[in-house]
């Protein structure tokens, strides 16, 4: 039996912290859009089990696309990050395939358990997740869209898991979470730049420079701040003209969150990119970048029921 000692690589080697953010981004989603009130949720509902295997699903493929992505990265991580390699030091290349197989393979299980839709969406992201790993990644836009648009996945796939919607914006959050992650992906290609051209990638940065990243990426993030502040304003004005809703202090508090937390937080981000010129600039950018989007995880818990 494998001690924990032994068993820390084969953690480490799934990047726990975003599969424990994966986990609490869908709990959170199936909460949100479950409460009757603020303070009430209605459990009932949530569809059990099917909640709990499209969770288990996306952990368990986002992890599988974890390990076939440092296997394909071995050379490449040799060189962007040294301190933090595992494949090769700690685990075994043949020892990663088999655990790479395991792990996609109980994704599908849970995923066709939960259903035939939910099942065919885990094998086409684990495909996806193969192709992106071996071809993909170098090929810059097309690969930075993909890992966004399952970021965006992950947030509306958690909406098969309930049954009725009473409270969140899946599709919203969806899309921001694509723009957020997009602007992210290109910041850690700025911020690989050096292995990246050592392996022949031909990412954004590698193609265009630097400060047309930084441009692209504050684009994006404006798209992003412009949204924010619209979603606002029409929150804030829909109790005057819906004559169902009564005008309660509790429903400002939402579009007060977007504007007065998150909007600033895009801000700054744009602020640092445009200031950002080597690979520490760039890593403290997706750091905060990272924090941000925790922050606009948090945010749908104050949308008014």
């Amino acid at each position: 039996m494998l001690s924990l000692v032994a068993m820390r690589p084969y953690l480490a080697i799934l990047r726990p912290n975003n599969i424990l953010l994966t986990l609490f981004t869908q709990g959170v989603f199936m909460i949100a859009a479950s409460r009757t009130s603020y303070f009430n949720i209605d459990w009932s509902n949530i569809i059990w089990p099917e909640s709990v295997l499209i969770v288990l699903t996306c952990c368990l493929t986002a992890a599988g696309g974890y390990i076939i992505n440092d296997l394909f990265d071995v050379e490449t991580d040799h060189i962007n990050r040294p301190n933090k390699r595992i494949l090769k030091r700690d685990i075994s290349h043949k020892a990663a395939i088999v655990y790479y197989i395991i792990l996609t393979a109980l994704g599908q299980i849970c995923g066709y358990y939960a259903g035939l839709g939910i099942g065919l969406f885990a094998s086409a992201i684990a495909v996806l997740l193969y192709f992106y790993s071996s071809d993909l990644k170098a090929m810059g836009l097309p690969g930075n869209s993909l890992i966004a648009f399952m970021s965006g996945s992950v947030i509306y796939i958690a909406s098969r898991g309930i049954h009725e919607i009473h409270s969140a914006y899946f599709a919203e959050y969806a899309f921001l979470a694509f723009l957020l992650t997009m602007a992210r992906e290109l910041v850690k290609d700025a911020e690989d730049i050096e292995g990246d051209k050592e392996q022949g990638c031909e990412t954004f940065p590698i193609l265009y420079g630097t400060r047309k990243t930084n441009i692209l990426s504050n684009v994006i993030l404006a798209l992003i701040v412009i949204f924010l502040v619209t979603a606002a304003y029409l929150l804030s004005i829909e109790p005057f003209f819906n004559v169902k809703s009564t005008i309660e202090i509790h429903r400002f508090v939402y579009p007060a969150f977007l504007v007065l937390a998150l909007v600033p937080m895009i801000i700054k981000s744009m602020w640092m990119i445009g200031k950002a010129n080597n690979k520490r600039d760039y890593k403290k950018i997706s750091k905060w970048l990272k924090l941000t989007m925790m922050v606009g995880l948090i945010s749908v818990l104050f949308s008014a029921p």
